[in-house]
């Protein structure tokens, strides 16, 4: 069996989704795509003959065949599961922990009211940080499992009616929202998300136990996103690295194990936070050009350009890497001309022009 471990180099939006496809497509052999991290706040798009395709909730090798896996680390949002399982074109095959956490509409809505209140732009608004806190602060007495929840629609709206609860006494709910918010039809609905999602989904904690030539870790955001223990909203709250794709395969014989890197030869960023050499698109390339994958989020705002220094790239990737061996995969080189600097650097550069797979 082979391992390819695709991880963003940077702040996200370095075309991870375009890497993860290609090496689906070039796989030979069945092909699990594991989402290793985060959860549908993601956006992996790639240009394709049937149009631009934004993968959130499934993986980017789904449009060449791949079957999908849900990692303990990876947060089930069944709202968006249903919503983008209907615009598949191939239906995979899709796995998923007993352990993930999921998200309500409540973490969701609460997120999106926050950022508007604060008039803020560090979040795709889709309650992945307000997930995350509510499991930590409640504990195993104030969340449910996703299978015991589907189970018992009663115990479910009393879960659900807790959840909503437990927002109202953090955040101010305004007027405007109330009649979204107080709707009962939220909880019926989102219930029959859960639902749809229980019956399209095999559940599984052991990946070797699963029959494939080929796993391809798919991780969410970037290594400058990574988790610091400081519950920063400008970040995610996982790890974006190695570690948990390495955790993973611990325990399962592999012939072949690649870490790929995807980065652009610029950095770039959405929404608030820092951005190490922030510059406009303009002066960073005259031919750096509007983003074709990227589109504009309420929740993130802006997408931001800056200068890339290879140095310091170099070091967060080899320091991550460890002992695995690694490929640099370079993105958008139609874009910005850095192969050679690249190749004088890593040795190893996978080039790809602006996505088209």
């Amino acid at each position: 069996m082979k391992a390819r471990i695709v991880i963003g180099a940077n702040y996200g939006d370095e075309g991870k989704g375009t890497v993860v496809a290609n090496y689906t497509k070039l796989a030979n052999g069945k092909v699990l795509n594991v989402l290793t991290n985060g959860g549908a706040q993601r956006g992996h798009s790639i240009l394709t003959k049937d149009g631009s395709i934004t993968f959130q909730h499934f993986g980017s090798g789904t449009y060449h065949g791949a079957d999908n896996y849900y990692s303990r680390y990876f947060i089930l949002n069944p709202m968006q599961f249903v919503k983008e399982y209907e615009t598949l074109l191939v239906k995979p095959t899709i796995y998923r922990s007993q352990w993930c956490r999921w998200s309500t509409p409540y973490d969701s809505m609460a997120n999106l009211i926050l950022e508007q209140q604060l008039g803020r732009h560090a979040s795709c608004c889709m309650g992945i940080w307000n997930t995350v806190r509510r499991y930590r602060e409640l504990g195993a007495n104030g969340t449910m499992g996703f299978d015991d929840f589907v189970k018992d629609e009663a115990k479910a709206i009393m879960h659900l009616a807790d959840v909503k609860h437990y927002y109202e006494k953090l955040i101010f709910v305004p007027q405007e929202w109330k009649s979204i918010w107080d709707n009962p039809n939220i909880m019926t609905h989102f219930l029959n998300d859960c639902r749809f999602m229980s019956e399209h989904t095999i559940v599984c904690d052991n990946l070797y136990q699963l029959d494939y030539d080929e796993l391809i870790f798919e991780n969410g955001q970037g290594l400058l996103l990574c988790d610091r223990g400081l519950d920063e909203s400008d970040r995610t709250p996982s790890q974006t690295g190695i570690q948990y794709a390495r955790d993973m395969a611990a325990g399962i014989i592999f012939d072949d194990i690649t870490v790929h890197y995807v980065t652009r030869p610029y950095l770039t960023r959405h929404g608030d936070g820092n951005l190490s050499g922030e510059s406009s698109r303009k002066f960073i390339s005259s031919t750096v050009h509007e983003d074709r994958t990227n589109h504009y989020n309420e929740g993130q705002g802006e997408f931001r350009f800056g200068n890339l220094d290879i140095d310091s790239l170099k070091e967060r990737v080899e320091g991550d890497a460890g002992k695995f061996k690694y490929e640099i995969e370079l993105t958008h080189c139609d874009e910005m001309d850095r192969v050679a600097e690249f190749k004088k650097k890593f040795g190893v550069v996978n080039t790809y022009d602006t996505p088209l797979v």
